[in-house]
Order: structure tokens, then sequence, then C-alpha cells
């Protein structure tokens, strides 16, 4: 691979995953913008657990065909759905966070250990989510469950609570005030803050989360504020639809594909036999779209690779749209989506205009498949995959390397994953001040 292949960032470009920064190898990204500090990487533009869009999407983001007019339709029997109080409580209402826009969007994922015969777009999803989360002492095959917001994402699984803060203050951390019964541990480099519950972890970062909000989250779960589902009858009504699943995704305002304004739950669950990617359309009384009308859109769009059955029904202001592919018998996903979970630490020094980078835990990268990016003011919008950590063939807890940027007018620095030509995914990344980090 050139290692000085540069990518553009196609505007307007919807995604078909919400992928973490990723690109695609037809040349067009999801993102429409570069992540920053201070337009972080939101979740509409940056994703992995990141935007959270419609997986019904046209554009070049996939290999798969539009559906067409040969797509066969008929009623599915799908597996039943699980509760969804386990998500809802985590979700802090509208008016207790502070949202500049309507768009309030999560993803929810329930039994994180691989599935490598799923569809490319559970393991694709499954993949991003992890990388943007720093590494806690647990491995995110070891999660229960986890709820990922604009405001944070919220980890249950069992674990030793001061094991968990031994390995983040071996890693970067430190110990801050408590919040409520919460310990609380952040670091400043990439701002971060991560407080610990009973089998619980609440973490933010001003790079991943919109609107990262730690106290918000906590007031919610404690009860002491009203979650979303308490307040919001539509909402309450979309998720009781919805039900808990392996992966589900929401998004409030969004719009069908016949261009209605709704709400979305897009989900996804399994058997022994098959994959079901069922979506949900929550609307306004009186914009609700005809099941005919729905079926036509949907000759346009994609669902998960290889689905051979779709179902469309509306009742009342809610329409489903269903989908039933066969898994596959590729036991081996895409190197792709090897996507590493890594605390990253970026130091930037600005006396000797250095940035250093540092695997502070987690799992090993072979070097091969890291870079480094720079923003430039004259190219906010492309990717550039620079050397990075060319010393060594493989990047575990402890690697260091510097990058020089005396030369160049960057305003910031992200790290790269790539497998090769136009693919690549940011890992972490931040911008620069005057200030250095020391």
């Amino acid at each position: 691979m050139n290692p000085s292949t540069t990518c553009a960032r196609a505007r307007s470009v919807v995604p078909l995953y919400p992928h973490g920064g990723s690109h695609s190898d037809c040349g067009m990204s999801p993102n429409s913008n570069r992540p920053s500090i201070d337009d972080t990487r939101r979740r509409f533009i940056a994703g992995s657990g990141a935007a959270l869009t419609t997986a019904l999407t046209a554009g070049c983001l996939s290999s798969l065909p539009p559906l067409g007019s040969g797509q066969r339709y008929g009623r599915i029997t799908t597996p039943e759905a699980g509760d969804p109080s386990w998500y809802r409580k985590w979700l802090p209402a509208p008016e207790n966070v502070d949202i500049a826009d309507e768009r309030y969007y999560f993803t929810a994922l329930s039994g994180l250990s691989p599935r490598p015969t799923a569809p490319e777009l559970y393991v694709a999803r499954r993949a991003h989510q992890k990388a943007q989360l720093d590494y806690f002492g647990i491995g995110f095959e070891n999660y229960d469950r986890l709820v990922d917001s604009r405001f944070g994402t919220a980890i249950e699984a069992e674990f030793d609570p001061q094991a968990v803060a031994d390995s983040v203050t071996h890693s970067g951390y430190e110990r801050s005030e408590p919040y409520r019964s919460f310990p609380v541990f952040e670091r400043t480099d990439v701002p971060r803050r991560l407080a610990i519950g009973d089998q619980a972890l609440i973490w933010t970062s001003e790079y991943q989360h919109r609107n990262p909000n730690v106290e918000a989250i906590i007031d919610t779960v404690v009860g002491s504020a009203p979650a979303y589902h308490n307040v919001d009858a539509r909402f309450e009504r979309l998720t009781d639809a919805a039900g808990g699943n392996p992966y589900l995704g929401v998004n409030t305002a969004t719009h069908d594909p016949t261009g209605r304004p709704a709400m979305l739950a897009d989900a996804m669950r399994f058997d022994e036999d098959a994959a079901y990617q069922i979506v949900y359309y929550s609307y306004a009384d009186g914009r609700t779209p005809t099941r005919d009308a729905l079926r036509e859109s949907l000759e346009f769009y994609r669902f998960m690779d290889q689905a051979e059955a779709y179902d469309v029904q509306v009742d009342g202001t809610l329409a489903t749209i269903e989908a039933r592919a066969p898994l596959r018998s590729n036991q081996n996903p895409k190197q792709r989506y090897a996507l590493p979970q890594v605390t990253w630490g970026l130091s930037y020094d600005p006396t000797e205009s250095t940035v250093t980078v540092r695997h502070e835990a987690g799992e090993s990268v072979p070097a091969s498949l890291l870079y480094h990016d720079l923003t430039l003011p004259d190219a906010p919008n492309r990717i550039s995959k620079r050397p990075l950590f060319t010393d060594v063939e493989t990047v575990s807890p402890g690697t260091t390397d510097t990058i020089d940027i005396s030369d160049s007018e960057a305003t910031g620095v992200s790290i790269v994953f790539s497998v090769g030509g136009t693919h690549f995914h940011t890992l972490q990344g931040r911008e620069f001040s005057e200030a250095s980090d020391e």
C-alpha cells in the first residue's frame, strides 16, 4: 500500500452502515466532515456508533445490488424481540440534556461475542462500535449489553470495580470528583471520562460523542431524572415495537424511503438458520405512507447482504419492513472488520511541534495497518494515510511514536486503520490548541 494514499471525503452521502470514520472501497466516504474536538465525531457525520441512519440507503457504500423489481415479498416469521427496558433506562429525556437540534439517536447491542456467520451489515456495525471504545480491562466480547448515544456509552458487564479502576489509571486516566455514588476517572489529551457503577460503566469522549454527559446518564439510570420513554409516548411506542435485539439503532429525526419524516428503529435478530432485519418507521398523525408506496420506494434501497425475502406492513402510524437472509458459511470476516479496542493517547507539544501517539491499553495491532492523518486547512475533508509506527511490527501497550508537524499547518491529527486501497477507519483523533498537554 502506498502510505501517502489520499482519500477524498464526499459530502451529502448517507452511510449504509453506521461507520466510525470509515471509507468504502468505492472511493466515497460516509462522513461529510472530519471529526474534531470543536465538531466532535458526530453521529451523523462520523458514526461508528456514530451516525445512526437507516440501513436502507442507496449509493456505492456497499457491493450489494439494489433490490429492484424482482424482490420476493411475503409474510416473514421473525424471532421474538426482547424487553426494551434494559436500554431505555440509559436514555435521558431530551429536555434534561443539551441538544441543539432535534436528532436523538442511539445504538443498543446485546450478546457481544462475535457472530462470524452473521450478514456483513451486522459484522460491520459490531466492529465499528467496538473500535470507538477505550479499553477498560474488559474485552468487548465480554460485555453483556451496551447502549451508545450522543451523550455517552453505557456498558453492562460482570467485572471487579477495583480491577477496572486499576486498569484505567494505568492507561492514562486519573481519578476525579465522584458523581453520586459513582467513582469517576478522566483524561485530558482527548477529553474522556469513565464512571464506574454496579456492574456498569458509563464512558464519554469528546471525540466520539456529540454531547458527552456522564451526569445526565447517571441521573437517568438512578431514577432522579426521567428517561426518554417516560416523557414521549411516540418514542415509547416505537421502542415497544422494536423491543430488545442483538442490534438496534434508533434515530428519532430521519426520513423514510418515501421521503416522509419519521422516527426509525433498525433491528437485527437471529435464529439457527437465518438473520432478520426489521425496520420500523413511526410517523406523526397524517404522515403515514401506504403499503404500496413503501414497497415501491424500496426498489432503490438496500438491506443486509443476501436478503432473500421481504415483508412490508403498515398499521396505523407504524410501518414495519422485514427482511430475511441465510447465515453466511464464511467463518472469516474481512480484515477490515478486525478493528481493535485500544486506549490511544495523543499528547501534543506545541513547543516542539510534535504529537506523541501511545498505545495505552487493549489489543495489539499489526503496525502495517496503522497510519496517521493530519487535518489541513486547505484539505479539511481528505484523509491522507501517512506512516506511523514504522519501526515495529506490532503495536501493543506501551508502544509510542512521534509525529513531527513542524513543516505543516496541521490543526489536528487522527489515527487511521486501513487494510489498503481507499479503505480507512479513524480510530482516534484530536485538535491542537496553543497549550501543551504537559
